[in-house]
């Protein structure tokens, strides 16, 4: 073998080494990214309609555990007349009906359709047994849709 063919080989050889590196740090990091990405237990949700039969008002959630939440969200579509001025509350309940977590948004104006997803930021003190949609209308109440959680 010439000397050439062993520079060629020797260089080969440490860029199939760089490489094998930087692909083994990009592996540790994926997996370190994964690693601390909540896992998803469960999941539900539900509808009801609204204003005649014309629209829906709609809840849902996800969860690791009864206590811990990932996410709650609620979301109304009104394609005929829409909503005025619409607050959404979406709420955490326990098996008594106290509310343990709560999150709102509120629009202004004549809104068609709406969709508000909240974070959960803290443990429940007990299980959660639902999570409720609560849809206003001008600060008036309109309806309500809740969804059991489970794991």
């Amino acid at each position: 073998m010439s000397l050439q063919e062993k520079q060629n080989r020797k260089t080969r050889r440490s860029w199939l080494t760089r490489r094998g590196l930087a692909l083994a740090g990009a592996g540790a990091v994926l997996a370190t990214l994964v690693s601390t990405t909540p896992a998803l237990a469960a999941n539900g949700g539900g509808c009801t309609t609204i204003q005649n039969k014309t629209g829906l008002l709609c809840v849902g959630w996800d969860a690791q555990t009864t206590k811990y939440l990932n996410t709650i969200r609620g979301n109304f579509d009104s394609p005929i007349w829409g909503v005025g001025n619409p607050r959404i509350e979406v709420r955490v309940l326990d098996a008594q009906n106290k509310e343990m977590f709560k999150r709102e948004r509120s629009w202004g104006g004549n809104r068609r359709s709406e969709y508000a997803d909240f974070e959960v930021t803290v443990l429940m003190p007990r299980d959660a047994a639902r999570v409720c949609a609560v849809l206003f209308e001008g600060g008036g109440y309109m309806d309500m849709a809740c969804s059991p959680v489970y794991t």
